[in-house]
């Protein structure tokens, strides 16, 4: 990861360590601690305006129904799980104590080749430190077929495969299992050329945050006692 990126969310933790800590009210009372980790999609690229991505849709519908949120979007554009690691680890050691956690990771480095068994490791290290250290509410989305984006299925790439895509989907709901993290289906969202900014062809476009937003709320609502 550069250092200038860790500088930056040093920076950050360290002065949001300030606000006042309500993440460990139990999740039905006081405002929500919401934090989100992950890459670009995570920042809202794709999206016009950004603030139309996931994170802020997420954040803006809890808002619409009566909840105080208080975001740390800790989204770092191109990250791989080692850079999330670091930054959820600087964070946490900051004392920030959230109730929301979600995570959106792996398809980096998947399209990067980088091997399932590491990833799976740093991904066992993220959750692993979220649940010693607080008592959020986490919830992880795994990855869709990335082989029907129209990036590649115009220019195929080795290793983006259905089999990949598979074996990391598989870490993730093990990990998920060890550490009673709830899944956001995302891999069951049909990402077809609609859903996809006609930028680049690979991240999703305003509608395509739309549909990852409804699938992490359709699992964040309920433990939050908001209707859907």
């Amino acid at each position: 990861m550069k250092k200038e990126h860790l500088l930056a969310v040093l920076v950050l933790a360290i002065t949001s360590a300030a606000i006042s800590g309500c993440g460990q009210m139990p999740p039905q009372q006081g405002a929500i601690s919401y934090t989100a980790l992950g890459a670009s999609d995570a920042v809202g690229v794709g999206a016009f305006p950004l603030s139309q991505g996931y994170v802020f849709r997420i954040r803006d519908d809890l808002e619409n129904r009566g909840r105080e949120v208080e975001l740390l979007n800790l989204g770092i554009p191109g990250a791989e799980v080692d850079a999330i690691k670091s930054v959820s680890k600087i964070v946490l050691l900051s004392g920030m104590r959230p109730n929301l956690v979600t995570l959106w990771t792996g398809a980096n480095d998947l399209i990067n080749g980088d091997d399932p068994g590491a990833f799976e490791e740093d991904l066992e290290d993220i959750l692993k430190d979220l649940r010693d250290r607080t008592s959020a509410f986490i919830v992880i989305g795994d990855i869709p077929d990335l082989t029907k984006l129209p990036k590649f299925i115009q220019d195929p790439d080795s290793d983006v495969t259905v089999e990949r895509v598979r074996a990391f989907n598989d870490a993730i709901v093990r990990q998920a299992g060890n550490f009673n993290v709830s899944i956001a289906r995302l891999s069951e969202i049909d990402m077809f050329e609609e859903l996809v900014s006609d930028i680049d062809g690979f991240h999703p476009d305003n509608e395509g945050h739309k549909k990852i937003a409804e699938r992490f709320l359709d699992v964040i609502l309920p433990e939050f006692e908001l209707s859907n």
